[in-house]
């Protein structure tokens, strides 16, 4: 897996890593996809930063 640099705060980092572990473990697809939805919503908070 290759490295994202995201310019975020490092608490957005560690929310998104937590998302990232939280998808992992999700026992339905509506957890895993509302935990998706969670992460991509800091990935464009970065771009729109950058």
């Amino acid at each position: 897996m290759r490295k994202i640099v995201m310019k975020v705060s490092s608490v957005d980092k560690l929310r998104f890593q937590n998302y990232m572990m939280q998808l992992k473990s999700a026992e339905s697809k509506a957890e895993a996809d509302m935990y998706y939805r969670m992460a991509k919503k800091i990935l464009e908070k970065g771009r729109k930063q950058a």
